[in-house]
């Protein structure tokens, strides 16, 4: 069972802080655009291609009887 891929997501290092930020989007023609933009602007940041987001299991909410 091959389970979907729900997101792309990109990482963004910030050397001047070593802090991380990590947006997620739908398509990876956003997440591919986004990336390439932030590589454009910035000088400061180590900037990820994008990577799948995969679901890996399902989880069901069982109702609780009292």
């Amino acid at each position: 069972m091959a389970f979907p891929v729900t997101g792309y997501v990109v990482f963004i290092l910030y050397i001047d802080t070593n802090q991380t930020h990590i947006p997620q989007f739908e398509t990876m023609d956003e997440a591919e655009l986004f990336a390439n933009e932030m590589r454009a602007a910035t000088a400061h940041c180590i900037i990820s291609e994008p990577y799948p987001v995969v679901l890996t299991e399902h989880k069901r909410k069982e109702l609780l009887e009292i």
